[in-house]
């Protein structure tokens, strides 16, 4: 029996035949769907990439406003300083120069002998003083710092107000008018303004340099 010849057209594929189906032209074949894990990993590993942008730009922020915080309250300290100190140590002892007081046993000589001079009249120049004190401890109050310097500004108000007890203590010994000028009686009073106000300087240095070397 003569065998029979398949025809068909040209490039079409014959049944039964083994070669590939062909993709007609202009034709695309779609892409597999993604598991349910990938699609779920992909949309964390954006999530994270977002968050940790966000986090990023939080703290670039944090820290800009962080230095900017610092160097305000350096230059306040600085201003305080330069106005307020400068004038409560004039009007405690206006004969002595900011230099000739610069340590605590200066300072205590200093009031040492405005005291053995006037006496119970020095009372009136303390008085006049009590604004100023209370103006310059004002000032500290109203600063403000860096969260990690929020302590060492605590301590320094602490010493602006002792700076202010101190003086008004001396100068209620003074006005007493039960109470005559005694050397050794006004020797600890004194004491404790030197000491007050040497502490303060010390802090207030401290902190001054801690915002200025702040990041």
């Amino acid at each position: 029996m003569d065998e029979k010849n398949v025809t068909g057209t040209p490039g079409e594929p014959q049944p039964n035949s083994l070669s590939p189906v062909q993709v007609e032209a202009g034709k695309t074949i779609p892409a597999p769907a993604q598991p349910k894990w990938q699609r779920a990993a992909n949309l964390i590993a954006t999530g994270l990439c977002s968050v940790i942008a966000v986090f990023a730009v939080v703290q670039w922020q944090e820290k800009s406003e962080s230095a900017n915080v610092s160097a305000a309250a350096a230059q306040s300290i600085q201003a305080i300083d330069e106005q307020q100190g400068s004038a409560l140590l004039r009007c405690v002892l206006p004969d002595m120069q900011r230099a000739e007081i610069a340590d605590r046993s200066a300072m205590q000589e200093a009031l040492e002998n405005a005291s053995e001079r006037e006496q119970k009249t020095y009372a009136r120049k303390l008085w006049g003083c009590a604004a100023v004190s209370e103006e310059l401890a004002s000032r500290i109050d109203a600063l403000n710092v860096p969260v990690d310097l929020a302590p060492s500004l605590s301590t320094l108000r602490g010493s602006a107000d002792e700076v202010v007890e101190a003086l008004a203590t001396y100068r209620g010994y003074l006005e007493d008018p039960e109470r005559p000028y005694d050397f050794e009686q006004a020797t600890p009073l004194i004491d404790r303004i030197a000491i007050a106000w040497s502490i303060y300087e010390d802090q207030r240095a401290s902190l001054n340099q801690a915002l200025r070397d702040h990041p």
